[in-house]
């Protein structure tokens, strides 16, 4: 064999050796922030878990929380998924450094697997940047800020905001008319149902059963005597003869309309004003009893949410409401013109000055400084949103087996309760 031979192979076998190792390499370190030598020479063992939810995909990471620390660190990622099982092969990380690390797991107690979820809404991306300490850090400091400035940005803003409402107003009015009259015909469908399934077939015989029996229990003694007082002050002689003068064919007419108006106003009105405190007890002890009448409190719950839930009249109250209000160009206009006046530019500035402090120290809290570094919650945003990562993750701990069968799959559990990454991936600062 030639030197020159002898030496391909050998070129040959080495990168060979380099290929075949670099691929095993990086398939070994896909999926998880652990360090690539810790995960080729790191001893790992693997568990079953079964997943009906089907959200765990390959490289999930697993976290357990060392309590020596208060510390989370990724124990684990999940190296399989078989789909038509409905299970995931959890691959376990052995600690490396026993005396820094504690381990997480017994192998002889169960082990508990819990599923998270971020599914990156509004609410979620809150609890993340803004966890509870934070808020109310920040709510301390714009406590502050409102006790020192709050009288001097009221009085800046709140003349803007008066003038956005009184010419909002009108325009909203109008406009909500015109989409009234738009819409008369499916207001008089939606109406005439109401009409017949709700006021015909529950309101009625709910204010026969239920009101009627407390009207005439308070106020029947009072509506009485006031009618009796009337009656006794009543003319049929008045009313009679000029009944009759009214459908005789003469010139003038009306008069038994001025004998009515002059009765009400002379006779019916002092009889009512003195008893005035009879009919304020009667409507005080009807409007109590109902609001104790708990069939007349579920009936009326049950008919407003039967409103509210009615699929016709929600989607045309959306669409009056979109049309009076969302979709006005002309309200549109008001606002732009009112909050890009002079008047208000000068307002919005002062406002501002006093302000600007306060606001900076809020977006350096929440998302950091150039000094500090990204803020924890911010870099979790982060790559969330951005980078469409750390979706889903386990987190796990020791659980007494009582019972359980080592052999099975161990039941995966599915939070209720949003928390966030457990860790945070930044770069080194070095």
């Amino acid at each position: 064999m030639t030197t020159q031979t002898t030496r391909f192979l050998g070129a040959a076998f080495w990168l060979a050796c380099l290929v075949i190792g670099g691929g095993w390499l990086i398939a070994s370190s896909r999926g998880g922030a652990r360090p690539l030598v810790s995960a080729v020479w790191t001893p790992t063992q693997s568990v079953v878990l079964s997943d009906p939810t089907s959200a765990l995909s390959m490289g999930d990471a697993a976290f357990a929380k060392d309590m020596d620390r208060d510390q989370w660190h990724q124990v684990g990622h999940v190296g399989q998924v078989d789909p038509d099982a409905k299970t995931v092969t959890l691959t376990l990380y052995a600690p490396m450094d026993l005396d820094s690390v504690s381990p997480f797991w017994d192998p002889e107690q169960s082990l508990d697997a819990t599923l998270h979820r971020s599914s990156g809404k509004v609410d979620d991306v809150i609890a993340t940047l803004l966890p509870k300490p934070k808020r109310e850090q920040l709510a301390r400091q714009i406590s502050a800020a409102m006790r020192e400035h709050g009288e001097e940005i009221s009085e800046a803003m709140l003349p803007l905001v008066f003038e956005t409402f009184r010419q909002s107003l009108p325009v909203i009015e109008s406009e909500l008319a015109a989409s009234l009259k738009r819409h008369d015909v499916e207001l008089e469908s939606i109406t005439a149902r109401f009409r017949e399934e709700i006021v015909q077939d529950q309101m009625v015989p709910l204010v026969r059963t239920e009101v009627l029996p407390v009207l005439r229990l308070h106020g029947r003694e009072p509506a009485e005597t006031i009618g009796r007082e009337i009656w006794g002050k009543a003319s049929l002689w008045r009313f009679g003869w000029r009944a009759l003068y009214d459908s005789a064919p003469l010139p003038e007419r009306e008069l038994v309309r001025e004998e009515w108006s002059r009765f009400v106003e002379q006779e019916v009105v002092p009889i009512v004003e003195a008893h005035s405190d009879e009919i304020t007890e009667a409507v005080e002890a009807i409007l109590r009893d109902l609001a104790a009448n708990e069939v007349l409190r579920d009936r009326l719950g049950k008919v407003a949410l039967q409103i509210v839930q009615d699929d016709e009249a929600r989607d045309l109250l959306r669409t009056i409401v979109m049309e009076a209000v969302v979709d006005n160009d002309r309200l549109r206009q008001v606002w732009v013109d009112v909050w890009t006046s002079p008047e208000a530019r000068e307002k919005l500035r002062t406002a501002g000055d006093r302000l600007e402090p306060i606001i900076r120290e809020i977006g350096d809290e929440v998302m950091g400084t150039h000094r500090d570094g990204i803020e924890p919650g911010f870099a979790r945003v982060l790559r969330n949103q951005i980078l469409g990562k750390d979706k889903v993750w386990l987190t796990l701990k020791n659980e007494p087996r009582l019972g359980a069968d080592p052999s099975q799959p161990i039941t995966l559990r599915v939070a209720t309760d949003f928390t966030p990454y457990p860790i945070v991936h930044l770069a080194s600062p070095e």
